[in-house]
């Protein structure tokens, strides 16, 4: 199951390397497959990014974590 980020707008870029690293998904891949979508940037400065549009990147890469959006 894929975890809530910490931060509420979405997942650091961070965070992303480390659900990938624990699926065995190079991040080059997670990027392609997450495409051009929408991100927040946070109080911090950094990007966030939206947990529908990360669940979606990981279907399409057949790992089928938390529930599926289809927003687009």
């Amino acid at each position: 199951m894929l975890e809530k980020s910490k931060d509420p707008l979405g997942y650091t870029q961070e965070e992303l390397k480390q659900i990938c690293k624990e699926r065995n998904i190079k991040f080059k891949d997670f990027n392609i497959a997450f495409g051009r979508n929408t991100i927040a940037i946070g109080d911090d400065g950094k990007s966030r990014y939206y947990q529908c549009d990360v669940e979606k990147a990981l279907w399409a890469l057949k790992h089928k974590d938390g529930k599926f959006h289809l927003w687009d």
